[in-house]
């Protein structure tokens, strides 16, 4: 694949450019604000790895909306918005995938997947789960803290096509799955657990399985993610509760991206993740009352917090 675009330079798409840096790919990073793009410019991005030394990631060409109209179009677009940007940012650059390319989704919850594939059609739209826990650490500076397998799938794409894309982030260590819902499911039950908790309490991951009691909440959160997912008739491919011991423990130094959110006075993507599984739930029938209730919660802190209380 010759042309990549990444949208968004955040903690993702910093890691994902890494990723294609690390295998000779020069991706392009398309940035809403041209204001932040000349700052990048000047100071560059930096992605620190744990107990390791900082890293510039060189080679990245960053563009702006404007640039896009003197490129053309793109055999593989990575899109790392976040879940409520994702709408827009989609409208902006889906003329630009190439005739053959693929858009690659990887955002936190659910809705960007479906409305790619509504948008684009099956054989074009890529759904990745990343399993990797990666902070801001500084105004262009970020930390990879690690992680464990991620996935990619599609409904409609070639294997080998996704056979390439995953070998060109094979750093992320990205295994091409048949199906790939039950691994967003077991992504989404996680995130539903983590973010909340760690953004309310201030946290790291790490807590949500030290602390008995939010152990306990972190317990039901699950349980209600599993039962919903049973009721679509979604069969997961392991039990959520180890996947969320697990990824609490191999990311257990990082700040949950909601928590990131929080601090720094932005929307933060619940409506996508427990939102979105009271929604789900409520659509066959499942009461899910402890994600509901971190919903809210979550939801009343943005709202003082952008009062300044």
């Amino acid at each position: 694949m010759e042309r990549v675009l990444i949208v968004g330079s955040g903690a993702v798409g910093t890691l994902m450019s890494y990723a294609l840096l690390s295998v000779g790919v020069e991706p392009y990073v398309l940035l809403r604000d041209p204001q932040r793009l000349a700052m990048i410019r000047s100071s560059g991005l930096r992605l620190r790895k744990v107990n390791d030394s900082v890293e510039r990631p060189s080679g990245m060409r960053l563009v702006t909306y404007d640039d896009l109209l003197k490129i053309g179009s793109f055999d593989l677009i990575i899109m790392t918005t976040k879940a409520y940007d994702f709408s827009r940012a989609l409208r902006a650059v889906r003329t630009y995938l190439g005739d053959g390319g693929v858009l690659v989704t990887c955002q936190n919850g659910l809705r960007s997947y479906e409305e790619a594939l509504e948008v684009l059609g099956p054989e074009r739209v890529a759904a990745l789960v990343l399993n990797h826990g990666v902070h801001r650490s500084g105004l262009y500076e970020f930390t990879w803290i690690g992680g464990s397998t991620s996935y990619l799938g599609s409904k409609g794409v070639p294997r080998e096509s996704l056979k390439s894309i995953s070998s060109l982030l094979k750093v992320l260590n990205v295994e091409v799955v048949d199906d790939i819902e039950p691994y967003r499911w077991v992504k989404l039950s996680v995130n539903a657990a983590i973010n909340p908790l760690t953004a309310l309490h201030g946290v790291r991951n790490k807590h949500v399985i030290m602390d008995e009691n939010l152990f306990r909440v972190a317990t039901g959160v699950v349980m209600e993610v599993r039962e919903v997912a049973e009721k679509l008739g979604l069969v997961l491919h392991v039990d959520p509760l180890n996947e969320l011991i697990k990824v609490a423990e191999t990311t257990g130094e990082n700040y949950s991206s909601m928590y990131q959110d929080l601090v720094s006075g932005r929307r933060t993507e619940v409506d996508y993740i427990n939102g979105e599984i009271v929604a789900r739930g409520m659509s066959v029938g499942v009461k899910t009352p402890i994600n509901e209730v971190l919903w809210l919660m979550v939801r009343a802190k943005e709202s003082l917090m952008r009062a300044g209380l």
